[in-house]
């Protein structure tokens, strides 16, 4: 494509952020509006501008380059596509500034006379732009730069108040403020741009050629006491509202009161029309849905706030005539659509709770009960921790709203909302990938530790041998079995053996404990931890209180079925060429667990390479006799089991320090592993020692489809932290 020569003057050039490229200057032939932009011949971003021509004849411009990495190039050839196809080439760039001031001086210098339409033409480049979090400081000087030489002062605003979507409501007098829609300019610690729908008013206290004036400002605007001018453009150029210096702001809650209070005091028809459009957009924190005169109604289920994550809504809403075009979550500076992406669910009791009512008779078609949904809204940062949100509803004719109170991620309600989600919606990986995984691994990371207290039972120990820690979260009341097997074996003679009551154990457990502990005298510290709701919960809760430098993981469900297996699992860990050229690094040895059939139950677990370079995690041998044991010596794994496992106290510190986020504990065994070895440590199996693992049933009743997805959420969380996948 051949060059369109252009005879043109860079008089000043900044860069706003790494991306974006102002420049500013004199130019001979019209830039287009938006058009592509080309460095040194490659098609690389976008270009927009804005030309204006002075009293004397000359074409200026605004212009913004927008490539991605553009400040770390130094392109020596800069071209712009016109209409026309063709190439405009511009000058090579001699000077380029990181100082907004820079450009607002060269303008006030050469072109003071078109400051206002400057402001007017900064103020389109920069709002079409996206702003990355930390990249808008120098855009901001750049507009306040101009908004302070180009707008001159035109009234004041004597009242200020908050709605609570974050929009602004302006009270106060002017002599030039547009009526009706309008673009303003709120400078506060930023400058940031907003729509407002304005009125006049009469003041008997004006002068002719002024008039009270309100205004709403769409949100979320700036708190009023930080706000210091709102600058608009009036006919004759851009002007600002100074702020009263005894200026009102209204309480919470009182604005919208109060700009309807004016309605009546509003001239022009058209402009009455646009603020009272705009305060009736506004919530006021009242459910207006049950009072709507169309067939729509709403109702919600369940609501679940993650802070800084995200919301889940779970509900109905039961709209034959498809009056609701949009439904949207708001509060607190955040807005998102929900109706855009939700998965519906059928609702035949609302269909039948509405069969009767006369707004619905002849509308509800037998069978369509789609009326129920799951919903979710990812939040931007910033987002306060106690922010009230609500649902907005917005039909042909108006706006409705429905207060949306958010229950806390607690346990129960994040079960209560993995129950209500569909397994199988075609679109469940992406809600998982997108919200669930998300929303629940930040809500484990905001949980405190288990709390634990210790009673010592039994006989004391000075210093132990070994810790062995035995979680209990069940109902079971046959852990005596396991201290029975313990004592009768020589190896625990000087062991401490801490049994963790975690959440759902039976209440008579302490007292067995205590009765066994003193009947075999074994040295036993009952750790009370209600809030651990699994095993691993349980060790974590216990292991501060583990004295020992080994400890030794043992779920209840293991047996040993001789003596001396103890002594073999700390030889293993002692033994120089263990694992080879891992032999220095601490170890986590396990040994074989076999079912009551004398089937292999645990192995080893090993990383499976697959096609594509996929790893899979799988359990050797599991369900194979026993007889498929060939090996000897003990082995090398990357994953040992946490049912059985003797490691040191210091790396099983340093691996629950940044412990796995799942909603099960079975992937929480091989996360522990795979944890320890990123630690520096390294896992062992040893063939000869064989325990009985127990396969027991669950005591407490399961729901199929919680347990879908959170089997799913794990293997989502997995996959994301190990790049790697679970054997079924």
């Amino acid at each position: 494509m051949k060059d369109r020569s252009t005879k043109a003057d860079i008089t000043a050039a900044v860069l706003l952020d790494e991306d974006t490229l102002m420049l500013f200057g004199a130019i001979d032939q019209p830039l287009p509006a938006d058009s592509v932009v080309m460095l040194d011949g490659m098609l690389d971003g976008r270009f927009r501008g804005g030309c204006w021509t002075d009293g004397a004849g000359e074409r200026w411009f605004l212009g913004a380059i927008r490539v991605a990495g553009l400040a770390h190039m130094r392109p020596s050839r800069i071209e712009i596509e016109d209409a026309q196809g063709k190439h405009l080439l511009l000058p090579r760039l001699s000077n380029v500034r990181t100082n907004p001031a820079h450009l607002v001086a060269a303008l006030r210098e050469v072109q003071p006379q078109s400051l206002d339409v400057a402001l007017d033409v900064a103020v389109t480049l920069l709002s079409g732009l996206e702003t990355g979090e930390g990249e808008a400081d120098r855009r901001t000087r750049l507009l306040s730069g101009l908004a302070q030489e180009a707008s001159r002062p035109d009234g004041f605003a004597e009242v200020l108040g908050r709605f609570r979507d974050g929009a602004l409501m302006v009270q106060g007098w002017s002599h030039g403020f547009p009526a009706g829609a309008a673009h303003v300019l709120v400078e506060a610690d930023d400058l940031r741009a907003h729509s407002s729908a304005a009125g006049p008013f009469h003041r008997p206290d004006l002068p002719d050629d002024a008039a009270g004036l309100l205004t709403v400002l769409e949100g979320p605007v700036a708190s009023p006491d930080t706000i210091r001018r709102i600058h608009f453009r009036a006919a004759d150029g851009w002007r600002h509202l100074a702020i009263f210096e005894h200026r009102q702001i209204l309480a919470d809650g009182v604005a919208s009161a109060h700009a309807r209070d004016m309605l009546g005091h509003l001239q022009g028809d058209a402009a009455r029309r646009g603020v009272a459009a705009a305060i009736a957009a506004r919530y006021n924190g009242v459910e207006t849905v049950s009072q709507l005169q169309s067939p729509v109604r709403m109702g919600l289920d369940m609501a679940v706030r993650v802070p800084g994550a995200g919301l889940f809504v779970c509900g109905w809403l039961l709209d034959p005539t498809q009056a609701v075009r949009a439904v949207t979550v708001k509060g607190g500076g955040m807005t998102a659509r929900l109706d855009a992406d939700w998965s519906r669910l059928g609702r035949k009791d609302v269909s039948d709770a509405f069969a009767h009512d006369p707004l619905f008779a002849g509308r509800l078609l037998p069978g369509n009960d789609a009326h129920g949904f799951t919903a979710f809204a990812r939040e931007p940062a910033g987002i306060s921790a106690d922010a009230e949100f609500h649902l907005e509803l917005a039909l042909a004719d108006g706006i409705a709203f429905l207060p949306l109170p958010c229950q806390p991620p607690t346990g129960d309600a994040l079960r209560r909302m993995l129950g209500s989600v569909n397994p199988d919606s075609p679109s469940i990986d992406r809600v998982v990938a997108t919200h669930l995984g998300p929303m629940l691994r930040s809500a484990a990371s905001g949980q405190a530790a288990p709390s634990s207290v210790l009673h010592p039972m039994g006989r004391a120990l000075k210093s132990p041998r070994v810790s062995v820690i035995l979680p209990v979260c069940d109902g079971r009341e046959d852990v005596d079995l396991n201290l029975a097997r313990m004592a009768n074996d020589p190896d625990f003679a000087e062991a401490e053996i801490l049994v963790v009551a975690g959440a759902g154990t039976h209440e008579r457990l302490a007292g067995m404990v205590r009765q066994a502990a003193g009947f075999y005298r074994l040295a036993v510290g009952f750790v009370a931890a209600p809030t651990a709701s699994d095993r691993f919960e349980a060790v974590a809760a216990a292991l501060p209180h583990a004295r020992a430098d080994r400890v030794l993981l043992l779920s209840p469900s293991v047996l040993p079925t001789e003596r001396g297996w103890l002594s073999a699992l700390e030889r293993a860990i002692r033994k120089p060429n263990a694992v080879g050229s891992a032999a220095l690094a601490p170890v986590m040895v396990s040994p074989t667990l076999l079912y009551e059939d004398h089937s292999i139950r645990f192995a080893g677990i090993v990383a499976v390479e697959g096609p594509g370079g996929a790893v899979t995690y799988e359990r050797r041998y599991a369900g194979y006799p026993r007889d498929w044991l060939k090996e000897q010596e003990a082995s090398a794994v990357d994953a040992a089991s946490a049912d059985c496992a003797l490691l040191p106290r210091e790396l099983l510190v340093r691996a629950m320090a940044d412990g796995g986020r799942y909603l099960a504990p079975e992937p929480k065994g091989l996360d522990l592993c795979l944890r320890v070895r990123a630690a520096g440590g390294s896992c062992l199996w040893l063939p000869k020692v064989r325990l009985v693992a127990v396969d027991e049933q669950s005591r407490h009743a399961r729901d199929p489809r919680l347990e879908r997805m959170s089997a799913l959420v794990d293997d989502w969380s997995f996959a994301e932290r190990w790049k790697a996948s679970i054997a079924a």
